[in-house]
């Protein structure tokens, strides 16, 4: 029986990469990290009429997800496999069972599937039974802190990314933020893609996928995009 390693994460196909490497060149060593996938392709603006660009205020959108908003999350290139690590990723606020709802009806999925948590390293030994640092979300964990329903599966445990300053200092920024705001530096973390398809990877598609499922804020690099309503 063959187990490949990360199983459906692409862990046998950078593994068969590898092999054909020391096939062909004689060194299997890959220049690679998980954050390896492709720049975001910045083709368009969004409608000045429908959307309002603005910098990056890391506090004012940590406000926004506490009111219950979802944002559309776009830093650097993509991951590699279909996890998001924060570089390509739906956030949300991590206490209300709805926003589990949601998620999964803006990913169209089954009302039952999980949705992991990215955790502050600083915040995980109050939220977790175990505080060692997972920063590619490859481990259950029990949750023995009340109040987080969205993330917490039914037998009370979740799959966690922890978010250091050094794995990803944007993504930790925020969270730091979010922590001022509620106390705790967790939030829900979804992969950004449309279903059966890989990440979101241009501005074109980011500001379809955000007006067809009712997601009114986006944050690309240094700028947050918010949408006006009003203007349909």
């Amino acid at each position: 029986m063959f187990l490949p390693p990360c199983a459906n994460d692409s862990g046998s196909a950078i593994g068969t990469a590898a092999d054909a490497l020391w096939a062909i060149e004689g060194d299997p060593r890959l220049t690679w990290t998980v954050d390896s996938g492709r720049e975001f392709d910045h083709d368009t603006e969004p409608d000045a009429g429908r959307w309002t660009a603005a910098p990056l205020d890391y506090r004012a959108v940590s406000r926004a997800l506490s009111t219950g908003r979802v944002v559309a999350w776009v830093q650097g290139r993509w991951e590699i496999g279909p996890r998001a690590l924060g570089h390509r990723s739906l956030l949300a606020e991590p206490r209300d069972p709805r926003t589990r709802d949601r998620l999964n009806t803006i990913k169209r999925r089954e009302s039952y599937r999980p949705i992991a948590p990215c955790c502050r390293v600083e915040d995980l030994a109050s939220v977790f039974d175990d505080d060692f640092p997972d920063p590619h979300m490859l481990y259950f964990r029990r949750v023995r802190a009340p109040g987080f329903a969205a993330v917490t599966h039914v037998d009370g445990t979740a799959r966690v990314q922890t978010v250091s300053a050094a794995s990803n200092a944007r993504l930790h920024t925020l969270l730091t933020a979010v922590a001022g705001e509620t106390g705790t530096g967790m939030l829900c973390n979804t992969s950004l893609n449309f279903k059966g398809t890989g990440f979101v990877n241009r501005m074109s598609d980011l500001v379809s996928f955000c007006e067809e499922h009712g997601i009114d804020d986006m944050v690309v690099g240094d700028t947050w995009y918010r949408r006006d309503r009003e203007a349909g």
